[in-house]
């Protein structure tokens, strides 16, 4: 049996570091093979967002860092243990740096699991899945959100079994090492190897994070996000932003853009994103889905603004407010960023307005509205509500959520058309006989 720990701790974060002694004592009991990974000891460079790892590279990441090696380690493993202090009710960036760059073990085509879509697996290895969590104090919006994440991963991961144990709060070792064996003890059972798991819900899943009260003062200056690790203007996340950016500048407010992939990967961008969204009271993250929550980069630039926001003796007002896309057909595959955009605001004293969530996100493809065909005609009237909301100090709309929710084709239509352009964009690169294959085990 093989084991792949995966350490997101941020900073000396002595928990996690005694539960990842426990975590590896209770496997190697079990004769099980470990392979630790303390990810912030680690430069992995984020994903790209480009989809190479399905299309010219099959399976194996365009970059050649140790991204590759830990997703290597993943893919021929039994069993995956992911350390993390819960961050908005996700995980932490420096384990989102890791999972992100895992898409590869997944094939690109879709697939129904319980009426909802999802992609294959690559391989045929059906792996265990346990998180270990901090948090500093009991918090349950938070740990249901966590909870809810890391069963949407074991689906899309085709896990065999998974597990979440959170420790709340002040935690003494014997409870620590409790906590890890327990949790190693459910993911080493003896379970069926294609062990099905039945898909909720998601929002039924998720905690009830309702939008703020109308404030007395309406915002007057708006910083727009562009979570999106694509080439400038070559993103969904940042054409949505831009619509959205445009509508709030024609009625009055003052707008500027930073992006993550320019900012989030060093000190410096770091500090200019904190500052500005210091002297902005409106902050739109405009974001593509990665591995079912935000993107690592994202991840980040809020650690960074949430820990700025938290050392003002008065932090100023904002209001935070999300556009969410992901290349599934449904929408809901993004209620969990969501819910995570809502914590944020929450944890850092901020309003929350709500998030649009968009799914086939690709049929826009980093273009116009206006210029995205006739499937996403309702978006535009969405914006223009959302925006008023918005810039009259209120929270974004319901009628302006449920259209961004609404599906832009038909299931049956969005799964053939989307296999149909996985094969032929693959093809194109001649790496069509390719496309299946299974780099990291000996026996493809």
């Amino acid at each position: 049996m093989r084991a792949l720990v995966l350490n997101g701790a941020i900073g000396i974060d002595s928990a996690l570091s005694r539960c990842e002694t426990y975590v590896v004592r209770a496997l190697e009991s079990r004769g099980a093979q470990v392979d630790v990974r303390r990810m912030q000891e680690i430069p992995v460079a984020w994903c790209q967002g480009c989809f190479e790892c399905w299309t010219h590279t099959p399976g194996i990441c365009k970059i050649d860092d140790a991204g590759r090696s830990i997703v290597e380690a993943f893919a021929k493993s039994d069993v995956l243990v992911c350390l993390t202090p819960v961050t908005f009710g996700g995980y932490s960036s420096e384990l989102k740096k890791a999972l992100d760059r895992s898409l590869g073990v997944l094939l690109p085509f879709f697939k129904r699991i319980d009426g909802e879509v999802h992609h294959p697996q690559r391989y045929a290895r059906h792996v265990a899945i346990g998180v270990v969590a901090t948090l500093e104090h009991p918090d349950a919006e938070a740990e249901t959100t966590l909870r809810t994440l890391v069963t949407r991963n074991a689906i899309n991961f085709g896990a065999a079994v998974h597990a979440v144990a959170v420790l709340n709060g002040p935690t003494d070792e014997a409870r620590e090492s409790g906590t890890c064996t327990a949790l190693i003890d459910t993911l080493t059972a003896s379970l069926p190897p294609t062990a099905h798991l039945h898909i909720d819900d998601v929002d039924r899943l998720l905690p009830a994070l309702p939008c703020a009260e109308d404030i007395a003062v309406p915002p007057q200056r708006a910083l727009l996000l562009v979570g999106s690790a694509k080439p400038r203007g070559t993103s969904t996340s940042e054409a949505l932003g831009h619509e959205m950016l445009a509508r709030l500048a024609a009625r009055g407010l003052a707008t500027t853009t930073r992006w993550v992939q320019h900012d989030a990967h060093s000190a410096h961008g770091l500090a200019a994103l904190t500052a500005a969204a210091r002297t902005h009271d409106l902050l739109v993250v405009a974001t593509p889905l990665y591995i079912d929550t935000l993107p690592s980069l994202v991840t980040r630039s809020l650690e960074a603004i949430a820990v700025n926001r938290q050392s003002l003796v008065s932090a100023p007002p904002l209001t935070v407010a999300m556009i969410v896309n992901c290349g599934f057909p449904e929408a809901r595959h993004c209620s969990v960023a969501s819910a995570i955009g809502a914590l944020f605001a929450r944890t850092t004293g901020a309003r929350w307005a709500g998030a649009l969530q968009l799914g086939g996100g690709g049929v826009v493809g980093g273009r116009p509205l206006q210029e995205a065909g006739s499937v996403v005609k309702h978006l535009p009237g969405a914006l223009d509500k959302a925006c008023a909301m918005l810039a009259d100090g209120r929270a974004i709309p319901p009628e302006s959520m449920a259209a961004f929710r609404q599906p832009l084709m038909p299931t049956t239509l969005y799964i053939a058309a989307g296999n149909a352009g996985w094969l032929w964009t693959t093809a194109h690169e001649r790496e069509l006989m390719k496309l299946w294959r299974r780099p990291y085990t000996e026996t493809p």
